[in-house]
């Protein structure tokens, strides 16, 4: 069954950067808890130019549209947390795992006090471990996040059935990719 690699376009924004109130390695400065931290307090424009973006640090923003669909065609496995201009950032209630051998994943720089690489390079084409299934309405995530610093996030990747149902709504901002392998 063909899987398939969801993302945004870049959405010119920041839910991090120069922000005191979110928890940081005390050695390496890399965030400790990201996907924990409060995504409410980042204004959102209320006019975006895309029902699927990414900000520049790897949160993915939807819009009321994108939900709507995700709602119709009985879509599974994300998490709608609510923005100020009616937009949502999403998270997967489901991981995968990415198969790094195979794809040639690079990792730099472990902090040997968080644990966390400052860099991860390397998830397109993605690779899943063998066996690893997603329901052809589903979502889930990888358990790696790729990129530098705040940027680090992790590849968001749908059933096929789920796919179809994206591209048949013409979400502007969405790209979707066929998963190596699947």
């Amino acid at each position: 069954m063909p899987l398939f690699t969801m993302c945004g376009h870049d959405n010119d924004l920041s839910f991090f950067k120069d922000r005191n109130d979110v928890k940081r390695c005390s050695s390496c400065g890399l965030l400790v808890a990201k996907w924990k931290e409060n995504l409410s307090v980042v204004s959102v424009p209320r006019r975006l130019r895309y029902d699927v973006s990414s900000s520049y640090d790897g949160v993915v923003v939807v819009s009321q549209r994108f939900r709507d669909v995700y709602e119709r065609t009985g879509l599974t496995g994300l998490e709608f947390t609510p923005l100020t201009g009616g937009y949502f950032a999403l998270r997967a209630t489901h991981t995968v795992v990415f198969d790094s051998a195979r794809r040639g994943t690079r990792f730099v720089k472990k902090c040997d006090a968080c644990g966390q690489y400052e860099s991860v390079a390397g998830a397109a084409p993605a690779f899943l471990v063998d066996g690893e299934a997603i329901g052809e309405l589903a979502f889930a995530r990888t358990d790696l996040e790729f990129g530098s610093g705040d940027e680090r996030a992790p590849v968001f990747v749908c059933g096929a059935r789920a796919a179809e149902a994206l591209r048949g709504a013409k979400l502007k901002g969405m790209d979707l990719e066929k998963v190596e392998g699947t």
